[in-house]
């Protein structure tokens, strides 16, 4: 790594640069995102994330900071990786954490994730073996977030998002996250309906998560690791068109008095139950 940098002003060009990173457009631009936090920053070091930038904070003290930054004196992947220090007013203008553990990482983006216009059935070929999720239009950061970290805890391979969904390189998703996203693979689809064919084409069964008549339980259906659910968006559920593509529509059974389960919730159940 290179020699700390102070830096005080919150003017500096650097930090006015940096703090652009929490715009969509200015992070797809620049293809950087930033992370906050210790965990985070040592799960982007074990997982050999390109990291452009370390922001310390000035005279905080953190031993995970301290660990992860000496793993990064020597390998050749983080030889030209910046290395500044911040006065708290700087930090302050660049982090959105109430309680700060006193690190941001400016970090590229990930290889593991990529932007595709369809996915056709030799895409579909390819990806057997894996264990794949669909997400329709889920919106919800920490939704999204929480739905990664339940996969890969569950084992799961790639995720397979439509564009409409949430940005993978959010604050919140990276924080609901916790990590999992430096190990998730994941595919987002400008032609979300090319997917569901493509992959029953490749002998997959595809059910749509969503209660509607006709629809089995989860029970009934029966689900194997080689079967994909589609996720659909936390109050609109699953677009009809893409519905009637799938093998059929699947629910979980939960209490009469209740209308149904958060998107996130619905996608970890079914996570576990195809583990």
């Amino acid at each position: 790594m290179r020699e700390t940098v102070l830096i005080e002003s919150r003017n500096n060009e650097t930090v006015r640069n940096y703090a652009k990173l929490t715009d969509k457009k200015y992070r797809s631009r620049e293809q950087s995102f930033l992370c906050d936090g210790a965990k985070l920053f040592a799960e982007a070091v074990a997982a050999g994330a390109r990291i452009e930038a370390v922001l310390l904070l000035a005279g905080r003290e953190n031993p995970i900071i301290a660990d992860t930054l000496a793993r990064m004196r020597t390998p050749e992947l983080y030889k030209d990786t910046r290395l500044f220090s911040l006065t708290p007013p700087v930090f302050d203008k660049l982090c959105d954490e109430k309680s700060p553990d006193g690190v941001i990482t400016v970090i590229k983006c990930l290889d593991n994730f990529r932007k595709v216009y369809k996915i056709e059935r030799n895409d579909a070929e390819a990806m057997r073996g894996e264990k794949l999720m669909l997400l329709s239009s889920v919106r919800d950061p920490g939704n999204l977030g929480t739905i990664v970290r339940s996969a890969a805890a569950f084992g799961f391979d790639r995720l397979i998002l439509s564009d409409d969904c949430a940005d993978l390189y959010h604050p919140r998703t990276l924080r609901g996250a916790m990590g999992a996203l430096f190990r998730m693979r994941a595919d987002v689809v400008t032609d979300f309906a090319s997917v569901v064919p493509a992959l029953r084409a490749s002998g997959r069964r595809v059910y749509a998560a969503e209660l509607r008549d006709g629809a089995l339980s989860v029970d009934e259906a029966k689900p194997t690791a080689a079967d994909c659910f589609v996720i659909g968006n936390e109050g609109h559920g699953i677009p009809p068109e893409i519905s009637a593509l799938c093998t059929s529509s699947v629910y979980i059974p939960i209490a009469p008095t209740s209308e149904s389960l958060n998107a996130a919730t619905a996608a970890s159940i079914l996570a576990y139950i195809q583990r």
